[in-house]
């Protein structure tokens, strides 16, 4: 009798157990869709992001995660950046977060071989873990004529992206990942984490 009991009591756990690993699963397999993304490039003399790449720095790549709205007199940005009505300053603020999350990327470059950087496709980011993403951005050369005096001038551009994902949830650590446009990869991808005013 006590034998039968404790099979039963194994097979109701067994039971609750698969019913909490499909809803684990179900969630890390939830989608991630890049919906939008704006990118510029400009002088690294000039740093527009506050702790962000300059000319000073080491790093190749940053990048910041909105998992929810920053408040509206954050410093994201320096008094370098250029503030206008459609800004990346705007977009930060005014996404709707309750169907996903914005990731703010630099990425530093030589002159020579201006690029912006734009997510891969709307279907190329996915999750890695349970709160941990990996958001693939290309990399599109820039036409020299496009580029203006200053930034002719610099020997160090930074391409900056603002992208707005569409997801359930927002991850707390993301892996961002260059790729030329022939789709191979690139060195000196950025660790993303939740942005802090700290």
């Amino acid at each position: 009798m006590r034998r039968r009991a404790l099979l039963s009591a194994v097979a109701a756990s067994t039971v609750a157990l698969s019913g909490c690993l499909a809803d684990a699963r179900r969630e890390l397999d939830g989608r991630i869709l890049a919906r939008h993304g704006s990118a510029t490039l400009r002088p690294a003399d000039e740093r527009w992001v506050v702790g962000g790449l300059s000319a000073e720095t080491d790093e190749y790549a940053r990048a910041v995660l909105f998992p929810e709205a920053p408040p509206r007199d954050a410093d994201l940005f320096t008094d370098a950046y250029p503030r206008e009505e459609h800004s990346f300053e705007n977009e930060i603020l005014n996404e709707n977060y309750e169907n996903g999350f914005t990731l703010l990327c630099e990425v530093k470059m030589s002159a020579e071989e201006a690029f912006v950087a734009l997510p891969r496709s709307t279907a190329d980011a996915k999750w890695t873990g349970w709160d941990r993403a990996t958001l693939p951005m290309e990399m599109s050369r820039y036409d020299e004529s496009r580029l203006d005096e200053d930034e002719r001038a610099a020997e160090e551009l930074v391409a900056i992206v603002v992208a707005y994902y569409e997801s359930d949830r927002a991850p707390s650590t993301a892996d961002v990942e260059l790729y030329d446009e022939e789709g191979n990869r690139r060195g000196g991808s950025a660790v993303a984490e939740a942005w802090s005013s700290d």
